[in-house]
């Protein structure tokens, strides 16, 4: 187990040609926010778009539309709700037609737990079956039975919501295309993925043998962060920072793993970058604001400032 250190962090920045457009830098699709948490898309986009993704769109319901701090430069993707408040099948079927326009998919901040959200999360990963929507031919719920998808499921990152979802579901990891995932749990999501009333103390061997075990990226976030690959691969940030024991901090790193990717990193070093950045942050942060009562979205403005000074670092 290795520290990630500025030399690791500024060999992954992405390269930034002064001639480039905006494709070049990679598009985002985020599902993130709902009515109960409607910030929770905000700082996911704006995490995405401060790391340098050249297009960020969020995909919400209607109910959602109406969110505090949207960046003016977020795009929107509005999917039909199978109840106020809540996706379901429909909108995972909107949201896959769309897959093909985007480098890299993040699901997860705020969308809630209703059931069918369950059904919108298995819909959107292709991980469902006939058994999950009431057989083919049929609906459930007044909605459609799976169409076919041919369109890959994009390099997708799984945070929050998403993840206790997905810990409901049987035998998930042999589900889900291996390799395209990365999941970010924290202890109490760790546990609801692993099915366990608890974790051993030895965070670092749990993230490691969670990605050998289930094929995909794994970050345990808590105050000091493992990040894992299938292959055995496994860096640790351990600087802890009370100034990010906030809500939201957790929503604006998973958008700025997702940010990376689209802009062509693999989601390991998408994840080392972000978490390396986000902490850098962090650091700025606490030292302009302190340690208590900073905002999750006090981070957004920063992160691009610890890049260009990750850059600085180089000359």
């Amino acid at each position: 187990m290795e520290r990630i250190t500025e030399t690791i962090a500024r060999r992954l920045m992405p390269e930034r040609p002064d001639d480039a457009y905006k494709d070049i830098f990679g598009r985002a699709l985020i599902v993130a926010g709902s009515l109960q948490y409607p910030g929770a898309g905000s700082l996911s986009a704006g995490g995405a778009a401060r790391v340098g993704a050249g297009v960020v769109t969020l995909a919400i319901g209607r109910s959602a539309l109406v969110g505090p701090g949207r960046l003016a430069e977020v795009t929107l993707e509005v999917l039909t709700e199978a109840e106020f408040g809540y996706l379901g099948l429909t909108a995972a079927d909107e949201l896959g037609e769309r897959f093909d326009d985007y480098d890299a998919l993040l699901i997860g901040p705020g969308i809630g737990r209703g059931d069918s959200m369950g059904m919108f999360l298995k819909r959107a990963l292709r991980i469902d079956g006939a058994r999950d929507h009431g057989g083919i031919g049929f609906r459930l719920g007044g909605q459609a039975p799976r169409p076919s998808m041919a369109t890959e499921l994009p390099p997708t990152v799984l945070d929050a919501d998403a993840l206790t979802l997905l810990g409901q579901i049987d035998r998930w990891w042999e589900r889900l295309p291996r390799g395209r995932c990365v999941l970010t749990p924290h202890p109490g999501e760790m546990r609801a993925l692993l099915g366990c009333d608890r974790l051993d103390d030895d965070l670092g061997r749990i993230a490691r043998d969670s990605a050998a075990r289930w094929g995909q990226v794994v970050v345990l976030k808590s105050s000091t962060v493992w990040i894992a690959d299938p292959s055995g691969r496994c860096l640790v940030h351990d600087q802890p920072n009370a100034a990010l024991a906030t809500a939201g901090t957790g929503d604006v790193l998973a958008g700025a793993i997702t940010g990376l990717i689209a802009q062509g990193l693999d989601g390991f070093d998408a994840a080392t970058l972000a978490v390396w950045l986000h902490r850098a942050a962090g650091r700025m942060v606490r030292e302009a604001l302190g340690d208590a009562g900073v905002l999750a979205s006090d981070l957004l403005p920063v992160l691009p400032l610890a890049m260009k000074d990750l850059k600085r670092m180089a000359r």
